[in-house]
């Protein structure tokens, strides 16, 4: 059975000085080994290596740095013969790696603060900022943050914050539980662990969108249709996590939101920058209100964005479902009606008709 690699990262930066003392010897006549300048030097580089990794879990490592050890002592000793000369030194060295140590991982802190701070406020979790800061200050290994709040007078979302410190000691936000309450009994209690990354984070208003039961579409730019992939959960399917199984449309899929929308009589096509606005709330799964004219009337809808169907998903002003060719049929009949009564000023005015070359017959 062939065993897999382990890198051995004391190795390699040895590695490095080996060649440098190679580049050198190759300069100089006399040894450049030897010489004090070079020793010193050589010793601080090991110093470095020797805090750099001395917490390393890696067998291999820790065997290259104990080796080191010795040879940063038989150093010593060749630079500097006198025993308390040699211990004062290596104390001061001591304090010094302490305090640069110590900086290095206040400075890690703050990095890994910053950069948590801005995962959950990219998954829209604000408030939970300074907690988050709080915590990390505590060092604990692992911490849980709760989250609730209404979305309307029937529905209340819930979410649990995970975070977790790995093995290099650096704090991450590992996953958020979603969980749906409503009043509506068909979609009580759903709930679905999502795993934000720094790339494609799903939001808190795109968990309960996808917990509605309405699709969005990731990986893809603001306003470009032609990009990423819708995803929607399958509510009839779960994994063995218990998350439901997600279920997706790819580009290849066919779905064009963009032209459905064109082909829908809404009061927004007048003004792009409010069709653009539509368009991202709706990839987002986002439910919107639009007015769709009906006969010489302007009706309130509100619409969703449904790529099973290559289609929208259509409510009236009551939120009951309607059917989109219901509305496409009513106006094409308004049409219709149209062309029969000019048809029939026409049949009135013979004359005038065949003057306008109009052949009826």
């Amino acid at each position: 059975m062939q065993t897999e690699h382990v890198s051995n990262r004391v190795e390699a930066d040895l590695n490095q000085w080996k060649q440098k003392e190679e580049r050198f010897s190759q300069l100089f006549s006399f040894n450049v080994t030897n010489n004090r300048d070079f020793l010193k030097e050589k010793l601080q580089y090991y110093n470095r290596i020797a805090a750099k990794y001395k917490n390393s879990a890696n067998p291999e490592e820790k065997l290259a740095i104990r080796i080191l050890k010795q040879e940063q002592n038989s150093i010593e000793k060749q630079l500097y013969p006198n025993l308390w000369l040699r211990l004062l030194r290596k104390l001061t060295v001591e304090l010094i790696q302490q305090k640069y140590s110590a900086q290095k991982e206040e400075k890690q802190i703050v990095q890994n603060t910053e950069a948590l701070k801005k995962l959950v406020h990219k998954a829209g979790f604000d408030q939970v900022a300074s907690q988050v800061e709080e915590s990390i200050k505590k060092g604990l290994h692992e911490f849980k943050i709760p989250v609730s709040y209404y979305v309307s007078e029937k529905e209340r979302m819930n979410f649990q914050l995970s975070f977790h410190k790995d093995t290099n000691g650096q704090y991450q936000f590992e996953s958020y539980q979603a969980m749906l309450q409503s009043d509506n009994k068909s979609i009580q209690n759903r709930q679905q662990t999502f795993r934000p990354d720094s790339t494609n984070t799903v939001t808190a208003t795109q968990a309960y969108n996808l917990l509605s039961g309405r699709a969005l579409q990731v990986e893809a730019s603001q306003l470009d249709a032609k990009q990423g992939k819708w995803v929607q959960l399958d509510f009839t399917d779960k994994d063995a996590m218990g998350n439901y199984r997600i279920k997706e449309f790819r580009v290849d899929y066919g779905y064009d939101l963009k032209q459905v929308l064109k082909e829908l009589p809404l009061e927004q096509k007048q003004n792009q920058q409010l069709m653009d606005k539509l368009f991202t709330e709706l990839v987002n799964g986002n439910r919107q209100m639009v007015f769709l004219q009906k006969g010489n009337l302007e009706q309130k809808y509100f619409i969703e964005a449904n790529p099973q169907q290559k289609s929208i998903t259509l409510y009236d002003a009551q939120m009951k479902k309607v059917s989109l060719s219901s509305v496409l049929e009513q106006k094409n009949d308004k049409r219709e009606t149209q062309a029969v009564q000019i048809a029939k000023t026409i049949q009135l005015q013979p004359g005038k008709a065949k003057r306008n070359g109009l052949s009826l017959g």
